[in-house]
């Protein structure tokens, strides 16, 4: 039988990745959708899909009824998109600019964020 002693003073770091939070569908706010002068107020929700082959999906939801006799509500996809175009969709909602990128972090968000800035040179006299 053989005694293989190791040292306890060795300390080896671990690092882990932060998780992900376990809730997958998170509120965003009220819009109002439809035409003017008749429009509806929605409450928009983002969620999260699960990671398929490295790439994870996220949608744009609602919950509403299906018809106007049923008692239950639904949720109702709205639009739906890869992990890198997340703020492009909420832009076309017009909600992009009440989110951050902060808070997407928070929710999960793992995209890359494609923005181009315009460079102003001013003149020195």
């Amino acid at each position: 039988m053989t005694v293989i002693k190791f040292p306890r003073n060795i300390c080896i770091p671990l690092k882990y990745e932060k998780p992900l939070p376990r809730q997958r569908v998170f509120y965003l706010g009220v819009v109002y959708m439809g035409p003017p002068l008749c429009q509806d107020i929605t409450d928009l929700y983002l969620k999260r899909h699960g990671n398929i082959n490295g790439l994870r999906k996220w949608s744009l939801i609602t919950y509403d009824k299906h018809d106007e006799y049923d008692k239950r509500k639904y949720s109702i996809e709205l639009d739906r998109c890869d992990e890198d175009d997340v703020p492009d969709m909420l832009r076309q909602f017009y909600i992009g600019e009440h989110i951050t990128f902060s808070d997407l972090r928070k929710f999960g968000w793992k995209g890359k964020v494609d923005q181009n800035a315009e460079v102003i040179y001013f003149k020195n006299n």
